[in-house]
């Protein structure tokens, strides 16, 4: 019994230590759309947005092939010894682990279906967004993220309606001037919420991305990777086709963003910084055949899964299956 105790503590004291992985680093300061973006790759409501918490939490999501339906899920405390353990995680397991005040680090094994080949086996890593000034112990997690050994990539959500703050200015120097990530590895920039943007005040995505580029080149991020997105409604048509339930509220913007969607379906690709191979990869999916006759109260499959590549929840899965 002695000897299988530790045995799991030196797992969970290994937890960083997988350098033969990817790891994936997804990083944002409050309400940029980061549990978003993590729940759409999943494709459920998983994660919730932790805005309120006042604990620091480091989540670890291994992308298993051979696992379904359920999520497994381990807390530890920060010591490396294990808290609880899950064979059924759910939206509920995990507000209870990240509200317990000894729980520190949490790893969830699931599948994830937009994953399926990946050039490397994936490890994402959910970091808290810095809540105040004052509070080090999320700066502490993240830099922790950021000096795991091995290949890593970070994931940076940006607000494309609140751009340039003052707590993400300060995120992003921080990070710029890791030495963790100057060894070339590489940073992708999700410009969320872009479906929020009023084109009829000028604000189109045109323009928005073009802003985001110079904001960026400000910081010292040369020629960035950025990828425009509306994470939650991405997540919302997942929801419909694997006949989730949404509400009434998610249906409509679904059905809104779709009329948009309808009107120009390349739009967002065409105006996203990303690679060529990867943007003519996007506009190949877009150029799917799918019906002529789409009823307006209905939601089409054809219809949604080229409105999930439109959505740049596609163009990021793309990054990571491809990524090595």
């Amino acid at each position: 019994m002695a000897g299988n105790r530790a045995g799991k503590k030196q797992v969970a004291k290994n937890i960083f230590n997988r350098d033969q992985h990817c790891n994936v680093i997804i990083a944002a300061t409050m309400s940029a759309g980061k549990t978003s973006l993590i729940n759409a790759l999943l494709g459920n409501d998983l994660l919730f947005s932790a805005n309120e918490a006042a604990t620091a939490t480091l989540t670890r999501i291994n992308h298993k092939r051979n696992l379904r339906q359920r999520i497994e899920g381990v807390s530890y405390n920060q010591q490396g010894d294990c808290h609880e353990r899950s064979d059924n995680v759910q939206s509920a397991t995990l507000r209870q682990w990240n509200d317990h005040q000894a729980v520190k680090y949490i790893e969830l094994n699931c599948r994830i279906d937009s994953l399926r080949k990946t050039a490397k086996p994936l490890m994402i890593y959910d970091t808290p967004g810095p809540n105040n000034s004052q509070d080090t112990s999320h700066k502490n997690l993240l830099e922790k993220a950021l000096s795991l050994p091995g290949e890593k990539l970070l994931v940076y959500v940006l607000n494309a309606t609140q751009l340039a703050t003052q707590d993400d200015k300060q995120l992003l120097q921080e990070i710029k001037n890791s030495p963790a990530l100057a060894a070339g590895n590489q940073i992708i920039f999700i410009l969320n919420k872009v479906d929020q943007l009023d084109e009829e005040r000028g604000e189109t995505i045109e323009i928005f991305l073009e802003k985001t580029r110079k904001y960026l080149e400000g910081m010292g991020y040369l020629r960035p990777v950025i990828i425009p997105a509306m994470m939650q409604t991405s997540l919302i048509a997942k929801k419909v086709l694997s006949r989730k339930s949404i509400t009434r509220n998610q249906k409509h913007r679904l059905q809104a963003e779709l009329e948009r969607f309808r009107e120009n379906k390349f739009s967002l690709n065409e105006a996203s910084y990303i690679p060529l191979n990867i943007k003519r990869q996007v506009r190949a999916e877009l150029k799917k055949s799918q019906p002529g006759n789409v009823r307006p109260d209905r939601f089409d499959k054809s219809e949604l899964t080229q409105f999930i590549a439109y959505s740049g929840i596609r163009t990021l899965e793309i990054f990571l299956s491809q990524h090595n």
